[in-house]
């Protein structure tokens, strides 16, 4: 393992006040949106239209039918936001969902918000690396590019929090096209494998 003696890392008070000073603008920015939610709540309600978006939202979501997984993959792909995707996704097949459509709209779905994971650590790679040790995730960049293969497709494959690794190696910025192969791959292996899971049951 290589030591980066190269790499100049950032004081620590430098790192103290760069995660105070972050943690203060994002409670700020909480606080308002918190403040401001009811207002824009009832501002939406007022355009044509809107609630009977939401109550289609709602009743797909509810249902689980295509657009309904697609919608649950969607959010629950999300990092912050927990979702037990096997199981939504089997309660689709279980609800008469085609199961080749199932697979795409739930994939497409997951996708999507994998993309949305590895833009948002991407873009707040800057200032994590002003909090945590440099050479740290340098080293972990390098384990990851040499070992991280299995491990991309086992966090999709199996029941592990894969969209908040794929928010972690946004962060590192890993290779992109590889991530996303490979994640494609452990997703479509995990729901292939549920299908034929059904189709046993299902006999």
């Amino acid at each position: 393992m290589k030591d980066y003696n190269f790499i100049q890392e950032n004081p620590h008070y430098t790192k103290i006040w760069t995660l105070i000073t972050s943690l203060m603008i994002l409670l700020v920015i909480l606080s308002i949106s918190i403040f401001f939610s009811t207002f824009f709540w009832q501002l939406l309600n007022n355009i044509p239209y809107f609630t009977s978006l939401v109550a289609f939202l709602t009743e797909n979501i509810k249902n689980l039918t295509l657009w309904g997984l697609f919608l649950a993959h969607l959010v629950g792909g999300i990092f912050f936001v927990p979702s037990p995707d096997e199981i939504v996704f089997y309660y689709g097949l279980i609800k008469g969902n085609n199961l080749i459509l199932a697979l795409f709209f739930s994939t497409l779905g997951y996708m999507l918000a994998q993309f949305a994971n590895y833009y948002i650590g991407l873009k707040i790679s800057p200032l994590i690396m002003h909090i945590v040790s440099k050479k740290k995730v340098y080293e972990t960049r390098r384990y990851i590019n040499k070992y991280g293969t299995l491990g991309i497709f086992l966090f999709n494959f199996l029941p592990f929090p894969g969209p908040l690794l794929t928010f972690a190696l946004g962060i590192a910025r890993y290779n992109f096209t590889r991530l996303f192969v490979i994640t494609l791959l452990g997703k479509i292996a995990k729901y292939v494998t549920l299908i034929l899971i059904f189709m046993l049951i299902s006999v």
